[in-house]
């Protein structure tokens, strides 16, 4: 049997959507018909879940707002408030439209009877998966609260982590988008004024500014063809990262580059030591939970290390024996899991691994913000030599053969 999605009007006149399973699309209507609807649409669940998700794709949910949602739901629930009234409240506090929408159709489908985790696992774009099971473990294990509140501790730690990274990236980025655009206009509009005086006075081009001359010709005559073919590159990257084995790739770059490479790696082991300390506070079983926390590290790479992790363990192997086995997988983390599992005390233990790599990322991003500030004043100070020097050097040479 398969699930369809409908639109039907009762027969008091009110819209009703939902999901059903029938045999075919013609049964599910037949039987909707029976009981007093007027069909108006009947769609197979996964022809609508996978356009929607195609959308959303390009409409993501900001992650403060998730923060602060997530907390809010958890606080509400543990002082007693019933789930529909909790979602009504934080429906009206939301100020993302998108975002207000979705708790709607969230608070719809559990005033209709479904589940916390399996209305919000409709939507994606908010609630990726991690999300979806660790509220999934707390609606069967009766503590929807204290799970939720895990979440909570968890997301707040990820956007502060992730804010810091790049709060550290902003200055550096300013600082190249704007020498390149001083750069390009002294070329294109300042060198060229120039150069028509001196050759006005026939003095003859010294070797640095007629290279700028020539770089001045070269963006005047091929610029708009040089910009269509970086938007047809870009595009043709950012279509690529959409399929699995473009992203792979892309990953497995970003994880060989000097600097961010590292940064990359171990914030994604960061993710993995506190997703799965919720994971294991929550009381999701570890191989339930490691196939999970391997699809939210970040870098697809680093994730495949440990979902191979994850199928030996399925074998019966200890987790840190698994784990020795994989290369992006460090040493100090396999120890770890090791002293974990003889003690016991495999949360607090990945708990300490998180805290170890957050601090390796917060020590990156410093060391890089203190070697990048130096090379982007030697950077700009260098444009603008050259820059100054293209045009200088005639006027030196003008002067020198001006008559005594």
């Amino acid at each position: 049997m398969g699930k369809f999605v409908y639109r039907a009007w009762d027969q008091s006149g009110r819209l009703e959507t939902g999901v059903m399973e029938a045999d075919t699309p013609r049964v599910a209507a037949a039987s909707l018909q029976a009981r007093g609807f007027l069909v108006t649409s009947i769609v197979e669940q996964e022809q609508v879940v996978g356009a929607v998700r195609q959308v959303q794709r390009f409409f993501r949910i900001n992650r403060q707002d998730l923060v602060l949602f997530t907390r809010q739901l958890a606080t509400m629930l543990s002082a007693g408030l019933p789930i529909v009234t909790t979602l009504n409240v934080l429906e009206e506090q939301a100020a993302d439209r998108r975002f207000r929408e979705i708790i709607h159709t969230v608070r719809g489908g559990i005033e209709r009877g479904g589940t916390l985790s399996g209305e919000i696992a409709r939507h994606p774009a908010a609630f990726f998966s991690f999300y979806v099971n660790t509220v999934r473990s707390g609606e069967v294990s009766g503590v929807l609260d204290t799970s939720l509140n895990y979440l909570a501790d968890y997301l707040e730690r990820e956007y502060d982590l992730v804010q810091r990274v790049r709060t550290a990236a902003t200055y550096p980025l300013v600082v190249l988008v704007f020498t390149m655009m001083v750069a390009v206009g002294a070329v294109l509009f300042i060198v060229p004024v120039f150069v028509g005086v001196f050759q006005s006075f026939r003095v003859p081009l010294p070797v640095i500014t007629r290279i700028m001359l020539a770089v001045s010709h070269g963006m005047r005559t091929y610029g708009v063809v040089g910009l269509v073919a970086l938007g047809l590159f870009a595009v043709g990257v950012s279509t690529a990262r959409r399929t699995e084995a473009g992203q792979r790739v892309f990953d497995t770059w970003v994880l060989r580059a000097p600097i961010i490479g590292p940064l990359v790696h171990r914030l994604a082991l960061a993710r993995f030591g506190r997703s799965m300390a919720v994971v294991i506070r929550s009381g999701i079983p570890i191989l339930e939970g490691l196939a999970v926390v391997a699809t939210a590290l970040g870098n697809r790479v680093v994730g495949a290390a440990f979902e191979a992790a994850r199928e030996h363990m399925r074998e019966g192997q200890p987790m840190a024996d698994a784990m020795r086995k994989q290369p992006l997988i460090p040493s100090m983390v396999v120890q770890m899991v090791r002293v974990g599992e003889e003690t016991g005390a495999m949360e607090e233990v990945l708990g300490k691994v998180a805290d170890f790599y957050e601090r390796e990322v917060d020590n990156t991003v410093k060391r890089f913000a203190s070697v990048v500030e130096p090379i982007l004043i030697v950077c700009v100070g260098g444009v603008v030599f050259l820059v100054a020097l293209s045009v200088l050097l005639p006027i030196w040479t003008l002067i020198s053969s001006l008559p005594r």
